[in-house]
Formats: structure tokens, C-alpha cells, sequence
């Protein structure tokens, strides 16, 4: 077989030529990619530049705007006529600083808003807002304007004048009424008895009769101090035998029961009893004469004899002493605690010599302590109605004649805040009391309003139990 022992064929026919083709196919792919690939790049480069040239022209505008809002700022800045404008727009947001003007001795404060609206960025609005005090002589509102970074302040300096005068010269103000001459010696006493009550202490009111005035009595810890018009209103004159060992040595340890009782003049009676020992007195509401007597009562065997002693005394402005004893001596008593015919007519014959009378034991009434004031409040009349004193302190009362200065301060060059006619009722502070040579922190409720100040201590009267 001839074919057995030849060559072997190269392929199939036209298996060149497919390869061929195929070749072309790849080739075509190729450029097509790479034209591509060349768009995209030219698309690119075209979009990077288009950007970097709109950054570049935001970036002028911006520049533009900033110089503008610079010109505008700097042009309000610069005006001096500029005014806060009547119509403003709807805010936003709000931006406050403060602004303030010092003086020598007062500093006024003012607060300022700056506003930025829904306008565009170069439109800037300031306005002032409403202050708690603005002067009459103020011609420019206050406002700030920021610019370059910083807040600057534009101010009034006629403000801190107008307001220096408000705080340094205060309106003097006076009550619409005052005690005619007549309720003056009613508010005076009415202020020491309900000062007294608020100290806790006891207080009698003994009323006028004929020429003799209106009294009261005050008990804090020891003696029994009387006071009215006849004695200068004094808070130390006391109702003899009533004060401590430092006057007598004999003390009963029995709170004294007080009486009134007229015989031409109006007499206060006391008398207290107890650990066998007695005291009684008379004391003249007019002439402020004292008769008073101490008693001491012991067993002689089964019987009861006292020794008594006869006081007399007028010290309406005096804190020492106990008086000038006119007699003593004793007698057979039929028990504890009573007297003689002896010592009884010895005791009206020591007050008959001195203008004084023991009238009739049998008008005796006897006055009970803290249970006068409306008594007294319908002799008063007005002028203090509805008055009560602060937490914590105690009646005062304007003293004297005419009416009294409450100072600003405690100096009597101080501005006078107020001017209070005499029988004008004060708070006062208890540890004021007593009232001493320093000017005294009251406050007195002016025509419904309290206003304070400091008051002369000439011109206050305050009870003090000390």
C-alpha cells in the first residue's frame, strides 16, 4: 500500500484562513478599546477643568462679597447719624453682647442685639432693643455693629449722668395724713404698749382725766416703767418698789396688780404681796409724784408685827436712785399682809403734804394688762392704721414736734427719703434697742409703700424690756 509508507498531512484546508480572521477580529476589539479609553480621557480632563474653573470664579464672587460686606459694615460704622431702622424683617437667629458705661459711683448697663435676617449676606440690620431705664436727653439709640473680627460699642454718655441722679438724690416722700395735735399722745404711748406686747412684756393704759394725760406702764423683767407727755415720754421712770434689789431688798416675788382711780388728778394704785413682804404705792399721772411703801411682816410669839418704811420720789428722766424715805416705823399687824389704822393715816398724811390724794379705796378699778389697745387705737385715730412691723421687729414711733428726716444713709448730709410727721409709727430692729447716740435703720410704710432709711435717735422712741 503506497499510502502506508508516505508523509502525514499538514490539517484540514483552509484552517489558515479562519486564523487569519479571527486575528482581524482581535485587532478591531483593540482600537475600539482604545478609542474608548481616549474618550474617557478627553471627558475627564474636560470635567477637571470645567471645576476648576467654576472654583475659581466662586472663588472671585466670594471675594466680591466679602469686600462688599466690609464696605457696608465699615460705611454704618463710620456714620454717626445712623439710627436702628423701624421695620424689621423675620429673624432667624439672635446674637446678644452686652454693653457698659461706668461713672464715678454707678454703672449703667445696657443690652444691644444684632440680628441676622433671612436677606442676603451683605445686608446687615442692627437694632437697639428696650432698655429697663432710658434718659429723657438720650438723642441716639445704643447699638453695636461687629466688624474686622471684633465687637465694637457706640454709648450715650448722658445716661450714666440721668442715672446717677436716680440712685444718689432718691424722691422725698411724705405721708398724705398725719395725727392731728390732739391723736399725738394716743400714737406715741399707742406704739410703746404694742412694742411692749411684742417684746413680750406687759402693758397698761391708764387714760387722761382732766389735766392729768394719758399713761401707760410697761413690765418687762423688773420694775414697772411709766411714761407719758408729763414725763417727756421717759423709759426710765419707774413706779417705786417695783424694781429689782439694786432699789430695795424686800421682794415679794408676785407680779404687781395695777388700779385707776380719779381724785382731781388721775392716780395709778400697785400693790404686790408675798414671802411676807408688801408693797403698795400711789403715783400722780400729772405731776408725776411717787408715795410708795415697802413692808416686812414677822411673828412676835403667836402675833404678826411689820416694819414699814415710807418712800417718795419724782424722777421722770432720772436711772439712778430709789427715791427719799419720809418716814418708817412698825406696827401690830392681826395677820400677814394687812395694815394699820397707824400706817394708813401716816401714809395719807405723807401724800396729802405733797398735793396727792388716796381718794376712795372703793373706786378702785383695776386695769389688766395687754388688754387696752383697741382703747387706745380709738383715740389715735388713722394715721397708722394697718401698720405692723417686719419679721422680727418691734414698734417705733417718730417723736418730738413737727416732722423727722429718714436719711438715705447714716449721716445727716445723706438725701432724705422721706419726711415723717411726729407720731408716725417705725419697724424697728430689736437689736437696736435701746435707742442709744448713733443714728437707727428703721422703715416706715409711706402711703401704703415701705421706704428705709435712718432716723436721728432724738426722734425715735422704741420700748426696751433691757
Amino acid at each position: 500500500m503506497a499510502g502506508a509508507k508516505g508523509s502525514a498531512p499538514n490539517g484540514k484546508p483552509g484552517a489558515s484562513a479562519k486564523k487569519k480572521e479571527e486575528q482581524k477580529k482581535q485587532m478591531k476589539q483593540l482600537i475600539i478599546m482604545a478609542v474608548i479609553l481616549l474618550v474617557c480621557a478627553v471627558l475627564i480632563t474636560w470635567t477637571v477643568l470645567l471645576m476648576k474653573d467654576r472654583y475659581r470664579q466662586r472663588a472671585e464672587l466670594n471675594e466680591q462679597s466679602s469686600a462688599f460686606e466690609y464696605y457696608e459694615l465699615s460705611s454704618a460704622e463710620d456714620d454717626p447719624e445712623q439710627t436702628a431702622p423701624t421695620a424689621v424683617p423675620e429673624f432667624t437667629e439672635a446674637t446678644t453682647t452686652a454693653s457698659t458705661t461706668g461713672s464715678t459711683d454707678t454703672t449703667v448697663s445696657g443690652t444691644t442685639t444684632l440680628t441676622n435676617a433671612t436677606a442676603p449676606k451683605h445686608v446687615v440690620t442692627a437694632q437697639s432693643v428696650q432698655f429697663s431705664k432710658i434718659p429723657a436727653t438720650a438723642t441716639k439709640a445704643q447699638y453695636t455693629t461687629a466688624a474686622a473680627g471684633r465687637t465694637q460699642t457706640k454709648n450715650n454718655q448722658t445716661t450714666a449722668v440721668t442715672e446717677r441722679t436716680t440712685h444718689t438724690e432718691p424722691q422725698q416722700v411724705t405721708p398724705d395724713t398725719a395725727p392731728t395735735e390732739a391723736q399725738l399722745p394716743y400714737n406715741e404711748l399707742l406704739a410703746l404698749y404694742l412694742g411692749a406686747q411684742a417684746q413680750g412684756n406687759a402693758a397698761y393704759f391708764i387714760d387722761a382725766n382732766a389735766a392729768s394725760p394719758a399713761t401707760v406702764v410697761m413690765h418687762g423683767a423688773q420694775a414697772y416703767r411709766v411714761s407719758s407727755s408729763a414725763d417727756g415720754y421717759s423709759l426710765y421712770n419707774w413706779l417705786g418698789g417695783t424694781g429689782g434689789t439694786d432699789e430695795h431688798s424686800w421682794q415679794t416675788g408676785v407680779d404687781f396688780r395695777l388700779y385707776q382711780y380719779e381724785s382731781g388728778d388721775r392716780y395709778i394704785y400697785y400693790t404686790s404681796a408675798g414671802d411676807s413682804y408688801q408693797v403698795l404705792g400711789y403715783y400722780n399721772c400729772r405731776t408725776c409724784d411717787n408715795v410708795w411703801a415697802r413692808l416686812h411682816y414677822y411673828q412676835v410669839g403667836v402675833g404678826w408685827q411689820a416694819e414699814y418704811h415710807i418712800i417718795h420720789s419724782n424722777r421722770p428722766d432720772n436711772m439712778n436712785g430709789s427715791g427719799t424715805e419720809i418716814y418708817n416705823s412698825t406696827f401690830d399687824a392681826e395677820s400677814v399682809y394687812t395694815i394699820s389704822t397707824e400706817f394708813e393715816q401716816q401714809l395719807e398724811k405723807e401724800l396729802e403734804s405733797r398735793g396727792m390724794s388716796a381718794g376712795n379705796w372703793g373706786n378702785y378699778v383695776e386695769i389688766k394688762a395687754n388688754q387696752q389697745s383697741d382703747e387706745i387705737w380709738g383715740k389715735a385715730g388713722t394715721h397708722n392704721n394697718g401698720f405692723a412691723p417686719q419679721a422680727g421687729e418691734t414698734y417705733g414711733v417718730v417723736t418730738g414736734s413737727g416732722n423727722a428726716s429718714l436719711y438715705a444713709s447714716a449721716n445727716t448730709g445723706a438725701a432724705v427719703s422721706a419726711s415723717l410727721p411726729a407720731g408716725t409709727f417705725l419697724s424697728v430692729p430689736k437689736n437696736a434697742l435701746p435707742v442709744g447716740a448713733n443714728m437707727v435703720a428703721v422703715q416706715a410704710k409711706v402711703n401704703g409703700t415701705w421706704v428705709s432709711g435712718y432716723i436721728q435717735p432724738e426722734r425715735l422712741m422704741a420700748w426696751s424690756a433691757q
